[in-house]
């Protein structure tokens, strides 16, 4: 899924609604991890919702009094009457607020800053093998994203590749598809700043056949690293 894709479907909108089936979805967070702007919509969209779910949890018969609106004939006419009118109109104000005071600035700010120029801390996995080496330590300021580098062995047998970040106990914390072509050059992967936790990590690399087999993919190297926060 690339950017243009994104924009069309309205992705965010549709992930945020609980909208989108399980395939889509999974590109989607694939292209986000990589792509600050959508990033930024979906953490916005995300706060925005539980700004308004905590408003409806103050009033809950806003919820109610709008479903059984819905339901029934003329639900402007019972929408705009006093009782309703007020909470429903808290709501609205809310959500406005909101928009102008924290979602649309916060949007800005993190779109400038993305097109900013910046530095990015980078770490090599090259080499970081099962051999026996030390891990690879990553150390960044809390926050702050970071780039992994790795050299995947070409094997012409493989159309793409899946590299996945495991924890120490093998749970997944993130995957990301590479393809062949990009596979022939070092491969630079942008981690957000919020998809690990301090611990100790393996980067799985697993080699997709042609056509795909079954069984997710045959391991063609591991890269053990730990990921910590700069004092």
């Amino acid at each position: 899924m690339n950017h243009s894709d994104v924009v069309q479907l309205k992705a965010a909108e549709q992930y945020l609604l609980g909208e989108m089936g399980a395939p889509l979805r999974e590109e989607f967070e694939e292209h986000f991890m990589g792509c600050p702007e959508c990033a930024a919509d979906v953490r916005a969209g995300a706060a925005f919702v539980e700004s308004t779910r905590q408003v409806l949890r103050l009033d809950p018969s806003v919820a109610v009094e709008t479903a059984r609106a819905h339901r029934r004939p003329g639900w402007l006419a019972a929408f705009l009457r006093p009782a309703f009118a007020a909470p429903a109109l808290l709501v609205l104000l809310v959500i406005a607020g909101y928009q102008g005071m924290v979602t649309i600035p916060r949007i800005k700010a993190q779109l400038s800053e993305a097109s900013a120029p910046r530095t990015l801390a980078v770490f090599s996995l090259i080499g970081a093998n099962s051999r026996g080496e030390s891990p690879v330590v990553v150390a960044v300021q809390p926050g702050q994203p970071f780039a992994l580098y790795l050299d995947i062995p070409p094997a012409p047998s493989f159309s793409s590749y899946t590299c996945e970040v495991q924890s120490a106990g093998g749970v997944p914390s993130f995957s990301l598809q590479v393809s062949a072509q990009e596979a022939k050059n070092t491969v630079q992967i942008f981690v957000p700043a919020s998809r690990l936790t301090p611990g100790p990590y393996v980067m799985v690399v697993r080699g997709i056949a042609r056509p795909q087999g079954a069984g997710g993919g045959v391991e063609v190297m591991r890269s053990h690293f730990s990921f910590e926060y700069l004092k």
